[in-house]
């Protein structure tokens, strides 16, 4: 009897019949045995295969959602300026993890503005890796894929034969930068995308589980979290420098009748000096030491004017923080000599009180200065209603508490008005008549932003006492600024 096999035949559409073949002459039951045998091997491997993938892919998606909760936690403790360093730690984690080849970060400037590559991964001792160049232009290079991506829209496929033909690139590009497996995915910050993040695997393809996507899609959102807070807190820097740019300019032009003053007394002296010489040539003198002695001090007075123009451009122009070690008493003394002439004028002594404890500080000399003639101003403005002979102001320098050095400006005037002792240091509170009511607000925020405190305190007899804290500078870096700073 002739053997026989069912089989499926396809009909018209989705239509299936049930079909029985009969075995060409001379194969046996034995050979239908074998081929059946072979055809059951051969599923039960290809079922064992797969189940062996998706326990590899549930090993690989359980793993990657402990790392993503270690993620939020770390990007929550991290501060505003360790951000990128975080973000580039944690992409070398994520990538290892997910067996990745490069991985990169991409941010806009600004809504709408360029994309720039600010983070980059590549596997380590890897020659076949493309790298990314600096100048690495994706808008270019891959502008249907940017503007995709840009839009709020992951671009995901597992073998470049998946990808879109309108999102299809030349082979030269995509054999230089594409991967041969791709996940691309917009970086949320809020409700609006501030880049993306790519991560490819440059070997082999590679299978996307959608909860593994959807996992990978929190951990770039969390990056964008953190580099909107990171932006956040540089503009919010820009601004309060601006805002302390502007208040000092403005100080200045109320210093201007003093700096004035001061300016008159080298400059009359270098003319008193000249115009002798002047005579002394003329009247055919030939005395030369008249000569030298009168021209030495024409340039000794030219420097002094010098030196005033020099202090005066150092406190009011802008430039960005740097905070060094400074010893705190002599920049005390500084802002003590540049506002010297207004005391003067004003007949207001001057005391400054030092200990003998170390007195370097960490912060930025040209922000300190400012603090210090911020309060010294404020102090004299104070002393209006004292008698002449009466007007002193008071400068005390101490150790506050273990690593902490307090600066207190203390004044003898009539202190202040009861009415604003609540809102000191709010903006546009002032009691000075034109004031900006910006002094004591600038003095906050670059006290706070040196980790310090500021406050103030009526005296026991009269006027009122600002004070204000500083981090004692390490030991290192005030040997160092010994070393380095330069002469007065």
């Amino acid at each position: 009897m002739q053997s026989s096999i069912l089989v499926m035949v396809r009909g018209e559409g989705m239509t299936f019949y049930r079909v029985r073949v009969p075995f060409p002459s001379g194969i046996t039951d034995d050979h239908s045995s074998i081929m059946q045998r072979r055809a059951t091997r051969a599923r039960i491997e290809s079922n064992r295969g797969r189940a062996a993938n998706v326990r590899r892919e549930g090993r690989e998606i359980e793993q990657f959602e402990l790392l993503v909760s270690e993620l939020s936690a770390s990007m929550a403790r991290v501060p505003a300026q360790g951000v990128d360093q975080e973000i580039q730690t944690w992409l070398d984690k994520i990538c290892l993890t997910l067996a990745l080849d490069r991985c990169a970060v991409y941010q806009r400037t600004s809504p709408g503005g360029p994309v720039y590559t600010s983070h980059v991964w590549v596997r380590p001792n890897s020659s076949t890796i493309p790298p990314l160049p600096r100048n690495f232009d994706a808008e270019r290079l891959f502008k249907k894929t940017a503007e995709w991506v840009l839009a709020g829209n992951p671009f995901v496929y597992a073998r470049r034969s998946e990808i879109p033909p309108e999102f299809r690139v030349s082979d030269r590009i995509s054999e230089r930068y594409a991967a041969k497996a791709s996940a691309v995915i917009p970086m949320w910050a809020g409700d609006r995308v501030i880049g993306a993040a790519s991560f490819g695997r440059f070997h082999s393809p590679r299978e996307w589980h959608p909860q593994l996507l959807e996992r990978l899609t929190l951990a770039v959102r969390l990056f964008g979290s953190a580099i909107e807070r990171k932006q956040a807190s540089t503009a919010a820097q820009a601004a309060r420098a601006e805002l302390a740019l502007a208040q000092r300019r403005s100080m200045m032009g109320e210093m201007v009748a003093s700096l004035a003053h001061e300016l008159n007394q080298p400059l009359g002296a270098i003319l008193s000096n000249l115009g002798g010489l002047a005579r002394t040539i003329s009247q055919g003198n030939p005395d030369r030491e008249i000569a030298s002695r009168a021209v030495s001090n024409a340039i000794e007075d030219t420097k002094r004017a010098g030196e005033i123009v020099r202090r005066v451009r150092g406190m009011f122009s802008g430039g960005d923080s740097n905070k060094i070690a400074i010893d705190i008493g002599a920049l005390v003394g500084e802002v003590v000599a540049l506002i010297g002439s207004e005391a003067a004028l004003r007949k207001i002594t001057i005391e400054t009180e030092t200990s003998t404890s170390p007195r370097f500080v960490l912060g930025d000399r040209v922000l300190l200065q400012q603090c210090i003639l911020n309060l010294l101003v404020n102090a004299f403005d104070a002393l209006n209603d004292v008698r002449a002979d009466e007007r002193n102001v008071t400068i005390g320098i101490a150790p506050e508490r273990p690593g902490w050095i307090a600066i207190a400006v203390r004044d003898n005037g009539a202190g202040v008005d009861p009415s604003v002792v609540g809102k000191l240091f709010e903006p546009f509170v002032t009691t000075k008549r034109g004031g900006m009511g910006l002094g004591l607000l600038v003095t906050q925020s670059i006290v706070e932003d040196h980790g310090g405190k500021i406050w103030s305190k009526p005296n026991d007899k009269a006027g009122t006492t600002f004070t204000f804290t500083l981090p004692v500078a390490e030991r290192k870096r005030a040997n160092a600024s010994r070393r380095t700073s330069p002469k007065h």
